[in-house]
């Protein structure tokens, strides 16, 4: 990747190399002399000479990924001033704008089209430069980027983190709520959980937990709804949580092997498990959720398990990331910990 990544510098070097002569030859059409050659631009000789900076092209990449200035200042922690003085740059080297402004974001232009593939390799070289020098510190510390559902977050992440970040201070994490499953190498996440195994090849995954389906209900809804009658469960209509590896029908064994169905057309379909227990809080509706979420639920008094004497196939909770991102430490160690909590608080699934 860093041949192709130097392969591609030289390349744009070249490109603003031949705008700067033609401008020279603009500007003084008759003094050959002052041209200068080749070696002089890359021995930097000539004063005017454009300056392409490595950050500045990781600072434009971001820009892109956020859809602008204003969005990569939030999501990134930059200066509003840094980002627009790197574009300026750039934008002076490229002799035109790099972004139109498209309603309230930025819409790259021709010129920016053909800049961002080179940018991207830029801030994907400061990434593993990045993570080989953690990698080669023995003490978790540095950016820690990880993706997951609401649910997830709220449930599972927040108390690990909450340690984690006791243990380790050094380490700056950053949680991005999802619900889609993104790859960790496209969009430069150091940890995806996700529902299910992942289906890229280049991942690494690991099994977190596995927990069973079951159905939960809002606790307002406990004394109008005999909650050991299918019928009347099903009567409430279904909550159906579209992520991946969640299923749109639900299927139930009890200990007999007798077997239940839930496949009419669901009440509501939401994206966002939350938005799910918002509703459901509300007294509307049944949710099919991990016994590790809904258990918790119920301990704060918010749900009732719907047909106690049923349960769902098992589900796992897989953490996915890049080749060797497991031997950066600060990713090593929050994986040890996620390990630990789920072992203190899984028993019994």
């Amino acid at each position: 990747m860093l041949e192709a990544f130097s392969a591609a510098i030289l390349r744009l070097q070249s490109l603003l190399g031949q705008k700067y002569l033609q401008r020279r030859v603009e500007k003084r059409p008759t003094t050959e002399h002052l041209i200068p050659n080749s070696e002089q631009l890359a021995c930097g000789e000539v004063a005017d000479e454009p300056k392409l900076s490595l950050e500045d092209l990781r600072l434009f990449a971001l820009m892109s990924e956020a859809g602008g200035i204003s969005a990569a200042e939030r999501q990134y922690g930059l200066s509003k001033a840094r980002l627009s003085r790197a574009l300026s740059r750039l934008e002076g080297l490229a002799e035109g704008p790099l972004f139109d402004r498209v309603g309230r974001g930025l819409a790259l232009t021709q010129a920016g089209h053909v800049l961002l593939p080179i940018a991207q390799d830029s801030l994907r070289a400061a990434r593993e430069a990045e993570t080989a020098l953690n990698a080669a510190h023995g003490v978790p510390r540095g950016p820690l980027r990880i993706a997951a559902s609401a649910l997830s977050a709220q449930q599972l992440l927040a108390p690990v983190i909450a340690e984690f970040g006791h243990r380790y201070p050094a380490v700056e994490t950053s949680i991005v709520v999802t619900g889609h499953g993104p790859d960790p190498l496209a969009e430069n996440l150091d940890v995806v959980l996700r529902l299910g195994r992942p289906e890229e090849a280049h991942l690494v995954a690991r099994r977190v937990l596995t927990s069973p389906l079951k159905l939960y209900v809002s606790a307002l809804r406990e004394k109008d709804v005999d909650l050991h009658d299918p019928e009347a469960v099903a009567g409430l209509g279904r909550i159906l949580i579209d992520v991946p590896g969640s299923p749109r029908d639900w299927t139930l064994r009890n200990a007999s092997g007798q077997v239940l169905k839930f496949q009419q057309p669901p009440l509501v379909q939401v994206g966002d498990p939350t938005v799910a227990l918002g509703i459901l809080r509300a007294g509307t509706g049944v949710v099919f959720l991990p016994e590790l979420y809904g258990r918790a639920r119920i301990g704060s008094n918010d749900f009732v398990e719907a047909l106690p004497g049923y349960r769902g196939p098992d589900v796992e909770i897989y953490a996915a990331f890049p080749p060797r991102r497991a031997s950066v430490p600060a990713v090593r160690e929050f994986m040890n910990t996620l390990g630990e909590y789920v072992l203190r608080v899984g028993r019994g699934f």
